[in-house]
């Protein structure tokens, strides 16, 4: 650690951030894996995408790639996507297998449950019970429809670390349960480039709306900040604003549309969900480290069976706002590293709260504790 670091504060008016160094440090990235990825609950699927037997999606977590597949019982199950074999890959992408997962190194196969049921030559071997080479499995919870895993077998339930927040989410959408991912948008469509940024650093940029009349003039066309507000709890966080006019520079809005606010939530560490004006539609967002200077982000978007989100809100939300924020988080993933930076300071005012940084300086915290970093 560098001598010059200086400890969060308790106070956010009057801490530092985090140093650069946490940013891009090999080390560092490591630890993350162990300390918070492998512990946390990650977003991975939607049932909807999982609508018959033997339906999957795989994800990685960081390095650590898993199946969610729909069982021949009808259970969502997960397990490390890894044959027991030699180590290959079973899986990939999203698609559906009839009855059985196949090994493509060796075909030792596997059924949805995850017992081996046949290992080619294997019958006479001494000492070889194919029960002990079945599939591993991967801790999985369902909230809302939305499918999430957890590679710590010991840690707190989803539903006690963020049944709060999806009690929020349907009372904020009372359609929420009604949605289903939208087939119109390739897989391929919703899978982002590595972003040549820090994972903390999206994490971060996500958490306060200060950035926003500077780098995002549309979108505070379309969302007053007025009454913006981010309302840390646990384990998330709310971040909340009305629609400031019908017509606005990003797209325009009906006033008998579903949703006439953005709303935004966030789950520790990396799982973002997010409606905006317009549409009965929400998005799922992940976004994790492809190592301490890349980023990944996969995504889903959901809408009521049949209905489609507008292309000029499409356009808007990947050509023109995630293109301002995915700029914004380069170029703070340089700056980071440069010689000239030491830590800055959040900018706290408690009479514009929606567009201070206190919910900046609650993840630094979270971060700082899992990290068994200093704090005063």
């Amino acid at each position: 650690m560098s001598s010059s670091f200086q400890p969060l504060l308790s106070n956010p008016a009057e801490s530092p951030t985090l140093p650069g160094y946490l940013y891009s440090d090999d080390a560092t990235f490591r630890a993350e894996r162990e300390r918070i990825f492998y512990k946390s609950w990650q977003l991975v699927a939607h049932v909807s995408q999982l609508p018959i037997t033997g339906s999957y999606v795989t994800a990685q977590i960081v390095d650590q790639d898993v199946i969610v597949i729909r069982s021949q019982s009808g259970e969502i199950r997960a397990f490390y996507n890894v044959c027991q074999h030699r180590a290959h890959e079973l899986l990939s992408g999203r698609g559906e297998v009839k009855s059985r997962i196949v090994c493509p190194y060796h075909a030792w196969t596997f059924d949805l449950e995850g017992n081996l049921t046949n290992a080619r030559h294997c019958d006479h071997m001494p000492n070889f019970d194919k029960s002990d080479y079945g599939l591993v499995s991967v801790r999985l919870e369902i909230a809302l429809g939305f499918v999430f895993v957890n590679l710590d077998n010991t840690a707190p339930s989803l539903n006690d670390v963020a049944g709060d927040m999806f009690a929020d989410m349907k009372e904020q959408c009372p359609w929420i349960t009604d949605v289903v991912a939208d087939a119109s948008l390739s897989a391929d469509s919703w899978e982002s480039a590595p972003l040549n940024a820090n994972w903390k650093v999206l994490a971060e940029n996500c958490l306060e709306c200060y950035h926003c009349a500077v780098a995002h003039p549309a979108f505070v066309d379309l969302v007053s900040l007025d009454d913006y507000v981010c309302q840390p709890h646990d384990h998330w966080l709310r971040s909340y604003g009305k629609l400031r006019k019908f017509k606005n520079k990003a797209y325009d809005v009906e006033p008998d549309e579903p949703s006439q606010n953005a709303i935004f939530w966030h789950l520790w560490p990396n799982v973002e969900f997010g409606v905006v004006p317009g549409e009965a539609a929400i998005g799922g967002f992940r976004f994790y480290p492809a190592s301490g200077n890349q980023t990944k982000m996969t995504s889903i978007m959901l809408t009521k069976p049949g209905e489609r989100i507008k292309e000029d809100r499409i356009n808007y939300r990947w050509n023109v706002l995630w293109a301002e924020d995915e700029a914004l988080c380069q170029s703070v993933h340089r700056g980071l590293q440069s010689r000239g930076y030491r830590q800055g300071r959040f900018v706290v005012d408690p009479t514009y709260d929606g567009i201070s940084e206190h919910a900046v300086h609650y993840f630094q915290m979270k971060y700082a504790r899992a990290m068994g970093l200093e704090i005063k």
